[in-house]
C-alpha cells in the first residue's frame, strides 16, 4: 500500500509540475513545456506506476475533454478551442480569439505593485468612501426581502427572476425553476476564513422551506466565486435526485467527488445542446452551452484544465400549461425521443447552421438527456436546429387560447466573460432572447481584467449582440474582487444605456432579492433597482457627509 501511495503521489506531483514552473499564462510557451518536461518524466515513470499510469492518462487520449469527448467528436477535427495534444500537463481548452492573452505571475505583481504605488484605496471602496463601513454597504446595497408569493406563483408566458448575488440568479420559465452560478457562502474562496467576504448577505441560502423546488443548476465554470463546495452540498443535500447539474466539460469528476452522483451531472461542450424533460411538471427546457472567454481553475496547478461558458435555455413552443403535458407517460416520452433520434440518423431533422467563427466543432452535436423520477441523465449526439427543440415537434397541440402564449422563452447566462466577437454569433444562431444575465463589474484595472472581465459599456454591448429584449446586470456589488469602486458598475451601466438610447428598463441592475418580471419581452413590473439614489433609504445624510469629507 505505501508504494501504491509514494507511486501516486510522485505522479500527481509531474502531472502539475508545468503549472509550478509557468503558474498563470497558458500559451505556446506550456506547449514546449509539455513536450520538453511532460514526456520525459511520463515515459520515465510508465514502467513503474504500470497501470496506475495508464488509468491516470486516458483523459488525455482524447486531446482535451473529459467523459463523453468519443462520443461527441469522434475522429472529426478538434473544435479550436480544445488543445488537440494537451498530454498530462497542459491545458485541455483555450480562448481561441485575439481579444483573449493569458496573464502572468509578474503581471499580478504589477498591478498590486501599481495600485500600492498610486495611493488608491483597498477593494471594496466606495465613491467617495474609501473605507465603509457596514452600514455604508447596506446603504449603497439595500437587501431587497424575496417575494415568496410571487415565487410560489410564476407568470403564465414569462420569466422571473430573482438576483440572489453576483452570479446567482434563480430563474422561473416555462415550467421550470433554475438556478445559475449558486454560491451562498460567506467567503468565495477554497476556505472560510479568508478570501474575499461578501458585502451583502446572500437574498437566499437553500435552506428556506418558501423555496421554490429547484429542477436545474447550470454551472459556467469552476472559479470559486462561481461554484461553491458547501453550496452544492447544500443543493444535493436537498433536492437529491430531483436536481440536474448542467456543467461544462471536465467538471463531472468534481461533482462525483462531492457527491453528486454522476446521472445528475450533464457535461456540455461549447455549441452542445441537451434536451431536458422535468419530472416535476413534465415540462421540458433545452439548455445550449454557448462560447465566453474566460479561463478555469480552482488552484495555480489545473488552470485550463476544465471548460467554461455561458448558457441559452429555451422552451418549447406550446409549453405555457406544463400539467397538460404530464398526460404524456414517460414511457411514451421515451419512446417519442427515440424515433426522434432514428430520424436524427437518417438525416431527416434540420442541423445547426455551420457556425461563422473558429470557436465550434465542424460536426455540430448536441446531447439529449431526461430528467424523469429515477432515470438516468446520459448525453447521446443527436442533430438539432438552432432555435427549435425536437421536443416541440412531439409536443401536444395545444389549444387555440394557449396559441397566443405558444412563442418559446429564452433566457441567457452569460457567466463570467470578456467581451469578444462570439455573442453576435450567439445572437445570430439561438436569439432573439427574452431576459439575459449579463456581467458588468470587477474590471479594474482595465490593461489587466479586459480580457476576462467586462465592464458596463462592454456588457451592454453583450446584450445588443445577442439580441436580448431585457438584461439584468450581475457579477456586481457582493464581493470586492478588483479595484472599481463597488457601487461603480451600476452607475456606469445606468450611464451606458442612457447614452445610447435604449429605454432605462432594458438593462437594469435589480437590488439584491429583487425580481424581475419579464412577458412578451417587456418587463412588467417595477423592480427596485441599483444605484441608489441618495435620500432613496435612511441615514443617506451620514454618506453624503463622509463624500465631502474625502
Amino acid at each position: 500500500m505505501l508504494p501504491y501511495l509514494i507511486t501516486r503521489q510522485a505522479f500527481a506531483f509531474t502531472h502539475r509540475l508545468p503549472y509550478r514552473l509557468q503558474f498563470i499564462k497558458s500559451s505556446t510557451s506550456s506547449e514546449t513545456t509539455n513536450r520538453l518536461v511532460g514526456a520525459p518524466l511520463r515515459s520515465a515513470l510508465t514502467p513503474i506506476c504500470g497501470n496506475l499510469v495508464a488509468m491516470s492518462t486516458a483523459p488525455a487520449k482524447t486531446a482535451s475533454c473529459s467523459e463523453g469527448h468519443d462520443a461527441l467528436h469522434g475522429n472529426a477535427v478538434l473544435p479550436s478551442h480544445h488543445v488537440e495534444n494537451p498530454g498530462l500537463l497542459g491545458p485541455r481548452f483555450r480562448n481561441p480569439w485575439d481579444t483573449f492573452e493569458g496573464r502572468s505571475f509578474s503581471e499580478v505583481m504589477r498591478w498590486h505593485r501599481e495600485r500600492r504605488q498610486a495611493g488608491g484605496p483597498a477593494p471594496g471602496h466606495l465613491m467617495g468612501i474609501p473605507k465603509p463601513t457596514e452600514a455604508d454597504y447596506r446603504r449603497a446595497f439595500p437587501l431587497h426581502p424575496v417575494d415568496w408569493s410571487a415565487l410560489a406563483s410564476p407568470p403564465a408566458g414569462g420569466l422571473q427572476a430573482v438576483w440572489v448575488g453576483h452570479a446567482t440568479v434563480l430563474v422561473q420559465m416555462g415550467g421550470v425553476n433554475l438556478i445559475t452560478d449558486p454560491v451562498f457562502s460567506d467567503r468565495c474562496a477554497p476556505v472560510q476564513f479568508a478570501g474575499p467576504k461578501r458585502v451583502v448577505p446572500p437574498a437566499l441560502t437553500g435552506l428556506e422551506p418558501q423555496l421554490p423546488p429547484l429542477d436545474l443548476v447550470l454551472i459556467s465554470h469552476n472559479h470559486y466565486d462561481h461554484l461553491d463546495t458547501a453550496t452544492v452540498r447544500t443543493l444535493h443535500r436537498r433536492y437529491g435526485k430531483s436536481l440536474t447539474w448542467f456543467v461544462p466539460l471536465g467538471l463531472r469528476p468534481w461533482f462525483r467527488s462531492e457527491g453528486v452522483p454522476a446521472a445528475q451531472v450533464v457535461e456540455l461542450d461549447w455549441w452542445q445542446r441537451a434536451e431536458h424533460t422535468c419530472a416535476r411538471t413534465g415540462a421540458s427546457v433545452t439548455v445550449t452551452m454557448v462560447p465566453a472567454q474566460h479561463w478555469s481553475a480552482r488552484g495555480v496547478l489545473d488552470r485550463f484544465r476544465t471548460l467554461w461558458g455561458g448558457y441559452v435555455v429555451s422552451t418549447p413552443p406550446q409549453q405555457q400549461q406544463p400539467q397538460q403535458q404530464q398526460s404524456s407517460t414517460p414511457h411514451s416520452q421515451q419512446q417519442q425521443q427515440q424515433q426522434q433520434q432514428h430520424q436524427s440518423q437518417e438525416g431527416k431533422p434540420d442541423e445547426l447552421p455551420p457556425p461563422t467563427s473558429s470557436t465550434s466543432s465542424p460536426t455540430q452535436v448536441a446531447a439529449s438527456s431526461r430528467c424523469c423520477a429515477g432515470s438516468r441523465v446520459a448525453p447521446a449526439p443527436v442533430p438539432a436546429a438552432a432555435t427549435t427543440s425536437t421536443a416541440a415537434a412531439a409536443a401536444p397541440t395545444a389549444p387555440a387560447a394557449a396559441a397566443a402564449l405558444a412563442a418559446p422563452l429564452k433566457f441567457f447566462f452569460a457567466g463570467d466573460t470578456g467581451y469578444c466577437s462570439v455573442f453576435r454569433e450567439v445572437g445570430e444562431r439561438l436569439g432573439p432572447i427574452d431576459l439575459a444575465a449579463i456581467p458588468i463589474g470587477a474590471y479594474e484595472p482595465r490593461w489587466f481584467m479586459r480580457p476576462q472581465h467586462v465592464d458596463a459599456v462592454e456588457g451592454l454591448q453583450i446584450s445588443r449582440d445577442v439580441r436580448a429584449a431585457v438584461s439584468i446586470g450581475i457579477h456586481t456589488a457582493t464581493w470586492a474582487l478588483t479595484d472599481e469602486p463597488l457601487d461603480e458598475p451600476p452607475k456606469k451601466l445606468q450611464e451606458a444605456v442612457a447614452a445610447a438610447g435604449l429605454p432605462p428598463s432594458s438593462f437594469v441592475t435589480l437590488q439584491h432579492g429583487e425580481r424581475a418580471v419579464v412577458v412578451g419581452g417587456r418587463l412588467v413590473n417595477n423592480p427596485a433597482t441599483l444605484p441608489v439614489q441618495m435620500g432613496a433609504t435612511g441615514g443617506s445624510s451620514e454618506a453624503e457627509g463622509k463624500r465631502k469629507e474625502a
